[in-house]
């Protein structure tokens, strides 16, 4: 973190919004993380203004924070933002915020930084502080939940790409494969591989089972072994093409009771190219805090201003 002059009562905003959560909290420049909160996202978003939505949520939200000034906002979206970080190109689980200019509407209504970026980016930010791997030449980090998240840091900054659309790892299409995909393809790799396919592994298979438990109860399942081996595929792939000096593994999915984590282990070693990078692999099983991504945005807008 670098040093400036800014008082210690000063932070920024994080906020974490997903297709079910919208989780927003204060971070000191210390990365002391307070005055949590979570509404619901689709309550929320049930306007066709999200900018004005949000902006009247965070004038309410800044009036109770007792002491300090707000340095920066950094909102984290479940989709695509473009490379200027203004603007989120595709979010599928919230459509009402596709295409929509978000940070230029706030910083016009707040008049300080305001970053949008892929949450993803954000949750590999709080893993990187948390592990200490911002010295790192190459972090890798696969987040299995509803989709495939897949986050990228290279040569000391977050790879964002021409576009700003890099680590769409779940997109890479599946050959032999033409089932649709809501981002308008065709076979891609996370139709096979996170938790919508689990759901519906466990919806033609083991409904009399909770949800939460089909990997305790069918551990010698071959469907759900079939499973495990799309995601260590896909983790593969990606460790094939970069050699990297660490894997972070996270998401909902990794994070079930149960989960089979060894065995995804097993299963990317199987896949990754020998004898190296498969001889010298790193993995670090990610943080599990509900309030991760609202952490990563603080790390990363600090990062940004300091």
């Amino acid at each position: 973190m670098k040093i400036s002059s800014f008082s210690s009562f000063d932070y920024v905003i994080g906020i974490d919004i997903g297709g079910t959560n919208f989780r927003i909290g204060t971070i000191t420049q210390d990365l002391k993380l307070s005055n949590c909160r979570r509404e619901s996202s689709r309550k929320l978003f049930e306007s066709d203004r999200p900018s004005d939505t949000i902006s009247t949520f965070l004038s309410s939200y800044m009036e109770t924070i007792p002491a300090g000034k707000c340095r920066g906002i950094c909102l984290g979206f479940p989709g695509t933002v473009d490379k200027t970080k203004q603007t989120v190109f595709s979010c599928p689980n919230l459509p009402v915020i596709t295409n929509q200019n978000i940070g230029a509407e706030l910083k016009k209504q707040f008049l300080i930084p305001v970053i949008v970026e892929h949450d993803v980016i954000l949750l590999l930010a709080n893993d990187m502080q948390a592990f200490d791997l911002f010295g790192s030449d190459c972090v890798i980090a696969l987040y299995v939940g509803t989709g495939l998240g897949n986050a990228l840091y290279i040569h000391g900054r977050f790879l964002d790409g021409k576009n700003g659309v890099s680590g769409e790892l779940g997109h890479i299409p599946v050959i032999g494969k033409k089932d649709p995909c809501p981002c308008g393809n065709q076979g891609c790799m996370e139709l096979y591989c996170a938790g919508k396919r689990l759901e519906q592994i466990h919806r033609d298979n083991y409904s009399e089972t909770g949800m939460e438990d089909i990997f305790g109860y069918y551990p010698d399942s071959a469907v759900l072994k079939e499973y495990v081996d799309n995601i260590a595929i896909a983790a593969a792939t990606e460790i094939n093409i970069l050699d990297p000096d660490h894997i972070l593994l996270s998401g909902g999915v990794i994070r079930m009771k149960n989960f089979p984590y060894e065995d995804l282990l097993d299963r990317i070693h199987f896949h990754t190219r020998k004898p190296y990078p498969e001889q010298n692999l790193n993995f670090i099983r990610g943080t599990d805090d509900p309030f991760s991504g609202v952490s990563g945005a603080g790390i990363y807008m600090w990062n940004l201003i300091s």
